[in-house]
């Protein structure tokens, strides 16, 4: 019997709708993969994880994509996305941004602020002596004010005594210092001092300034004594707020 007439034997009908059955069975998933309508496969026919960047064509995933709050810390690899900033350094001093959101400060020196000495002759009535006026920035500001007065008394009859009150004030703060001496008689017809005024103080919104006055009375009261003052006032920051 030769070889031709054991394939036509074999190949009966049966046999080959069993063939036929087989190939639409082994290639039944890819035509269905080819024939999958639009949008008919959502989260409930995906497994977790069965989904993951090798499966993803380049920039396929963009903002439109993602649901607010659905990417935070924990979704980001922290060595390739810095994370949001969380502390702040005052205005110029940012050195640097870590990937966890910290910020390294350059140190600041704080801002200073004052007056060339000021000159006056005192009477019995406040006059103001010297004045400085201290920003705030946008969210306040902190200053150590420090204030210097130099005094200068000269009898004009003997025996006479002289007191020298003067205060320095910044909005609804003030402190105040004196100087008293006793001239003429057993004493000198001259007498010096200094009176020092720290006054620590908080601006909020406009600037605000610093002023130091100064009265002299003496008695008898007349003739007055002769009293000079030199004045200064020197303001150190000593805090200012992120937002400023």
């Amino acid at each position: 019997m030769s070889p031709r007439s054991l394939v036509r034997r074999h190949l009966s009908v049966p046999l080959v709708v069993s063939f036929l059955a087989l190939f639409v069975a082994l290639g039944g998933a890819g035509w269905a993969a080819l024939r999958i309508p639009p949008n008919s496969v959502g989260n409930a026919q995906l497994q977790n994880l069965s989904v993951g960047s090798a499966k993803l064509r380049a920039n396929s995933v963009g903002s439109s994509k993602i649901s607010p709050g659905a990417v935070g810390a924990r979704q980001v690899n922290s060595s390739q996305v810095q994370l949001r900033v969380t502390s702040s350094c005052l205005l110029g001093a940012v050195q640097s941004f870590s990937a966890s959101g910290n910020v390294t400060c350059t140190p600041a020196l704080p801002g200073e602020y004052g007056t060339r000495p000021q000159t006056a002759t005192l009477t019995p009535s406040q006059q103001q002596i010297a004045s400085v006026a201290l920003p705030s920035g946008q969210a306040g500001s902190s200053y150590l004010v420090i204030g210097t007065v130099q005094v200068g008394a000269v009898e004009a009859v003997a025996p006479q005594s002289v007191q020298v009150s003067c205060s320095m004030s910044l909005g609804s703060s003030a402190t105040d210092g004196d100087f008293d001496g006793n001239l003429g008689g057993a004493n000198a017809g001259d007498a010096s001092g200094t009176i020092s005024l720290v006054l620590p103080v908080s601006i909020l919104g406009s600037p605000q300034t610093a002023a130091i006055e100064c009265d002299a009375l003496g008695s008898p009261a007349s003739p007055a004594p002769t009293v000079n003052v030199t004045a200064t006032i020197h303001a150190i920051q000593t805090a200012v707020n992120a937002d400023s």
